[in-house]
């Protein structure tokens, strides 16, 4: 069914009756939802959270599960959109910030800790020289773009029509567009997706399409002169799980060579996650500049962007009066002490050679899992994975680029992802442009479980899919 259409009676029939089923199981999350929309908007501090007919609200989380405020427990794929590759609470991250927290929770003066942060990540990223900490993936985007035209003197920055790189205003152009509104996939049109993001801000986003260089090339070839960078996740995490085809990675490093432009990987979601050097390692290229956050800090909040040292010096930069000669990288709880210690502990102690063979080895166990479930169903679908990430599609239709989003039945999607929570898994992050992840703290038993319940729910899905 393309996207935006009705769901045929049968999926909305299946759709009502496991809304229905999820209000039985969720009266307390009810009630919670029902108090909090009247002092928070949506009843949520991120609006992505919000969603029919209401959020599960947590209660308590550890190890590879969560229960929530009517003390029903879940296995947890979602583990807070994938920040924690770690799993909940985990014992070595619990104790190191604990003891953190008697020793001070913010210095705004560098510490020991902020070598220890940085070095594994200039050990795990060849691109990375020097580093800077920051709080949000959403400001490690931000601060990797603006060096980007600061060092090139240019403002234009290429990125590819549907991915997600944070919530700034230039992030928030095209990141999932009405289709109505964004023009031809040979030339498309940026589309402000906030109010409040002023008009002029997508004449600095060129629009391309992932795993289509020549879409890149072309813009490169006409307009190099005021081009930047070229931004683009390794693997595109805003379409559920798509991966670079053939070339389209080192192309893009060819390109960015031969017009004299930077190329940014935005590494928030696939950052330490497809492999330990992100999808940098896991692809075999290598970028200029490098935005982190989420699974660096094993749930903390942090985010983190570097690069060659003649970029980042950049920031050393001094600053004249009146004139800047630098680019700006402020903020209060940059760097602070309870996050440096996450950062420093889950990439030291957690995630060793040893947790990414066993994360490996049950993300290919539940992806087979549903393989096999797919088959004996009958299921119209396929499952993409890399290192712990994956994601089913309900189509045979591969999913290459964002106008193959048409492709997915989101309303089918929303039918599988309720029917899975109803069934004591939270199979990954709400919407079905997201992913599951698989932590160092699930086991194969948890696996098993998640296909269990897979099972179960396959024979009313395949009921209504053709």
């Amino acid at each position: 069914m393309e996207r935006g259409q009705t769901p045929d009676a049968t999926t909305r029939e299946l759709l009502r009756r496991e809304r229905r089923r999820y209000r039985e199981r969720t009266p307390a999350s009810a009630s919670l939802a029902s108090e909090l929309r009247e002092i928070v908007p949506a009843g949520v501090c991120s609006t992505y959270r919000a969603y029919e007919p209401y959020p599960i609200h947590a209660e308590r989380a550890a190890g590879s599960r969560l229960v929530d405020a009517d003390g029903t427990e879940y296995l947890d794929f979602a583990l807070n959109n994938g920040t924690q590759l770690v799993g909940h609470a985990h014992p070595a991250l619990a104790d190191a910030v604990g003891e953190q927290l008697e020793r001070g929770t913010l210095y705004t003066r560098p510490t020991d800790l902020l070598a220890d942060a940085a070095r594994p990540l200039i050990d795990r990223w060849e691109a990375i020289e020097q580093v800077r900490f920051t709080n949000s993936g959403t400001e490690a985007v931000m601060h990797s773009m603006r060096l980007a035209r600061a060092y090139t003197g240019r403002e234009k920055i290429v990125r590819m029509e549907g991915a997600y790189h944070g919530a700034h205003d230039t992030g928030l152009v095209s990141k999932m567009p009405p289709l109505e509104r964004a023009g031809p996939a040979h030339d498309p049109r940026p589309v402000r997706e906030s109010q409040g993001v002023p008009r002029s801000v997508p004449e600095n986003a060129l629009l391309a399409q992932y795993n289509d260089a020549e879409s890149v090339e072309r813009l490169l070839r006409d307009r190099a002169a005021e081009i930047a960078g070229i931004l683009v996740e390794p693997a595109c995490l805003n379409l559920g799980l798509v991966e670079p085809e053939g070339d389209f990675l080192y192309r893009l490093r060819e390109l960015a060579d031969e017009y004299n432009v930077l190329l940014l990987f935005d590494e928030v979601k696939t950052g330490v996650k497809l492999a330990p050097g992100g999808g940098a390692e896991y692809y075999g290229v290598r970028p200029d500049l490098v935005a982190l956050a989420k699974a660096i800090g094993g749930g903390y909040p942090v985010g983190a962007f570097g690069g060659r040292r003649e970029i980042m010096e950049l920031i050393a930069a001094d600053l004249e009066r009146g004139t800047a000669s630098g680019v700006a990288h402020y903020g209060t709880y940059n760097g602070n002490p309870l996050a440096l210690r996450a950062v420093d502990v889950t990439l030291r102690e957690i995630l060793t050679e040893d947790a990414y063979d066993h994360v490996g080895t049950l993300a290919a166990r539940l992806a087979d899992g549903y393989r096999d479930v797919i088959d004996d169903a009958g299921l119209e679908g396929h499952v993409v994975t890399a290192g712990s990430q994956g994601m089913v599609y309900f189509t045979d239709e591969r999913i290459r680029t964002f106008r193959d989003w048409g492709h997915v039945d989101e309303e089918f999607h929303e039918t599988y992802w309720l029917g899975m929570v109803n069934r004591g898994v939270i199979p990954h992050p709400h919407d079905a442009s997201q992913q599951w992840t698989v932590s160092v703290q699930h086991t194969a038993g948890d696996v098993d479980e998640h296909v269990e319940a897979f099972a179960d729910l396959a024979s009313d899905l395949a009921a209504v899919q053709g």
